[in-house]
């Protein structure tokens, strides 16, 4: 079959499937439509003659009742308004013929076994040129007798007169209409198609009078045809050209031989062993190298590869390089990359090769690569900004760190994706600083993409996008603190009270311990200050303890606004606080522990009342090598009990610190 469709013409290739289709949906809807009118047919015919019958039926009873068989022939009679019915007959509860009509001059034969079969389970049976109807004869719902109905199909005759005719009409449409179609198609596809083959086979042969296409339709074949009519006007405008350089050939030698002298590239011509019969100016500059060196030198020579016999097999193969970039190592053993490429001449044996030092650019993108590598696996999130503050690149720890993807970051500005209100209040700032120094950097709180605040620590910095007109880029190096500002918590939460946020023990400990271990510690004094609350039980029994809470946060509000930056409160446990004062003397101390229980004896307003305490403080000055801290905390404890014993509200010094 495939043979055979290949052999044909493109003409009776897109007739053939017109035809097939044609032939196809003629026999597909007419058979469709005879078994659809057929069993309509058959359906409405055995239900009228099934409504005579049961009427007739119902005429039926009486007779049958009171054996009357002149009454039941009479009655049967009346089937004779039915042409299509030729045989009826009445039969008794014991199968006995009760009655009976036939038409005239008809044959009407006998049910077969397996007719019988079908009116016994059906109730009709369909022969060649029969349908036989069974119709029982009821009373109350009693079976007293059975119609057998023999109904002609000679009216089906007339119904498949009726679908030829049709059929032929169809068949007629469809003819005319599948000549329609070859005739467009003929017309439309099939003879541009046989002009651009005989214009083609006229190029081909070269004939002195080729046909000119015209390109009348709008689709693929005009556009074929005007892309034939294109090709010819360019070789035929080719042709000229050439013409016209042969003409010019000895004219444009001399300045042929000028460009190649000029050229910037080596340009180098070999014979076929690789020796050099011609070099450029541009090569004695590329391999730093005089016009006597390359006299009687191979190219394979001069240009040293990582492959030491790239260039022999090359040549040896006759293979044509485009664009080749080579590693090689030149006269100073220093390391070069080339790009070559190579052409055979119409002199035989003849090679051209153009070489291109690409040493610098190489390095260059190869800076380009590793900084576009660091830029992409940078745990930190880059923002790169152009001078209109559009984000034109970021990195993937970006879409990590804030949860924006890139998509939707690039070709905005920061402020239409990101609210970063503190990193918009300084702005100014930013712009300043890179105005003054090219940086800036500082720590900040920004929402992320959840709204989730993040630490970050900001680094902007100023790149050169565009010496000549000034513009610049500004990149922003995001680093998330997260981690940092947790442990920091989290050691806050280790040494800070959680009350009051003072110090704890261990933060106390801590700082005399650095005091006492430094190596200026024998030069410089400090006091340690123990202090109890005088009263404070009293407000825990009777206000309870959020009143006994709310003294201890405005006590230690009140001892941290009375040190300075260097200095130290830190809350034991209950009420006890200690002080560590740096750099101090008696006299400073005494007035500082004036102020403080002065200010610890004022009220404090708790829920409409007012509350009051005291404090009993004891004073140890340090000014000598104890390096041990419980017994320096010991010894301002024991000062401090002094105290409350010479009747509370009073400070006293230990006598290691008189």
């Amino acid at each position: 079959m495939l043979p055979f469709i290949n052999n044909i013409s493109i003409k009776n290739k897109m007739v053939l499937p017109i035809i097939i289709f044609i032939v196809v949906t003629f026999v597909t809807i007419q058979s469709i439509n005879y078994t659809v009118t057929f069993e309509r047919e058959k359906k409405s015919l055995i239900q009228r003659v099934k409504v005579l019958a049961q009427g007739v039926a119902y005429n039926l009873q009486a007779a049958i009742l009171f054996e009357d068989k002149s009454s039941a022939q009479e009655i049967l009679s009346a089937f004779v308004a039915d042409k299509d019915i030729v045989r009826v007959k009445l039969y008794d509860i014991n199968e006995q013929l009760f009655a009976s009509y036939q038409v005239s001059n008809t044959l009407v034969p006998r049910p077969n076994a397996d007719e019988l079969d079908d009116i016994a389970a059906h109730q009709f049976a369909i022969s060649e040129h029969f349908i036989f109807l069974l119709v029982p004869v009821k009373l109350d719902g009693v079976v007293i007798a059975n119609l057998r109905v023999t109904i002609s199909k000679e009216a089906f005759h007339s119904i498949l007169t009726t679908i030829f005719k049709v059929a032929a009409v169809y068949l007629l449409f469809l003819v005319i209409l599948g000549a329609v179609l070859v005739k467009m198609v003929q017309r439309l596809i099939i003879e541009p198609m046989f002009d651009l083959n005989e214009a083609m086979q006229a190029f081909v042969e070269r004939r002195s009078k080729q046909p000119k296409l015209v390109a009348t339709n709008r689709d693929e074949i005009g556009d074929l045809v005007r892309a034939f009519n294109t090709m010819l006007d360019r070789l035929q405008h080719r042709d000229n050209q050439i013409n016209f350089t042969l003409d010019k050939l000895q004219e444009e030698k001399s300045f042929a031989n000028e460009v190649i002298e000029t050229v910037q590239h080596s340009l180098l011509v070999v014979d076929e062993k690789g020796l050099i019969v011609h070099a450029n100016a541009a090569t004695r500059d590329i391999f730093k190298c005089s016009e006597a060196f390359l006299e009687n030198l191979l190219i394979q020579e001069l240009i040293a590869t990582k492959q030491t016999s790239f260039l022999q097999d090359v040549i040896d193969a006759n293979i044509e390089l485009n664009d080749e970039l080579l590693e090689t190592t030149d006269l100073f053993q220093s390391k070069r990359w080339l790009r070559v490429s190579s052409r055979s001449l119409t002199k035989h044996g003849r090679i051209l090769y153009a070489i291109q030092d690409v040493t610098d650019i190489e390095t260059a993108m190869s800076r380009q690569r590793i900084a576009a590598c660091v830029f992409e696996n940078s745990k930190d999130g880059l923002i790169v900004l152009n001078s209109s503050n559009v984000i034109t690149m970021v990195n993937p720890a970006i879409t990590q760190l804030l949860g924006y993807h890139a998509d939707l970051l690039v070709g905005k500005t920061p402020f239409e994706v990101f609210s970063w209100q503190q990193f918009s209040s300084l702005l100014p700032t930013i712009r300043n600083s890179l105005d003054n120094y090219g940086q800036w950097q500082g720590e900040v709180w920004e929402k992320s993409a959840s709204g989730t605040l993040i630490p970050m620590f900001v680094k902007v910095n100023r790149v050169a996008s565009d010496s000549e007109k000034d513009e610049f880029d500004m990149v922003l190096t995001l680093s998330d603190l997260s981690n940092v500002k947790e442990m920091e918590r989290l050691e806050h939460l280790a040494h800070h009270d959680a009350l009051t946020g003072l110090a704890n023990r261990a933060q106390l400990y801590k700082v005399i311990d650095d005091i006492v271990t430094s190596s200026h510690y024998s030069n410089q004094h400090f006091a340690v200050i123990y202090l109890d609350l005088d009263g404070f039980k009293e407000v825990n029994d009777n206000y309870g303890h959020d009143a006994g809470d709310e003294i201890l946060k405005q006590v230690s509000n009140r001892l941290l606004s009375q040190v300075r930056a260097g200095d130290l409160v830190a809350r034991l446990s209950g009420d006890e606080f200690v002080l560590i004062i740096k750099q101090t003397n008696k006299v400073l101390l005494a007035k500082l522990a004036e102020r403080l229980l002065g200010l610890i004896g004022q009220e404090v307003n708790y829920k409409q009342r007012s509350l009051h305490v005291g404090a009993s403080l004891g004073i140890h000055l340090v000014d000598g090598p104890e390096r041990d801290i419980d017994v320096i905390l010991k010894v301002a404890d024991e000062a401090m009990y002094q105290a409350k014993r010479k009747g509370k509200g009073q400070f006293v010094f230990s006598r290691k610190g008189k």
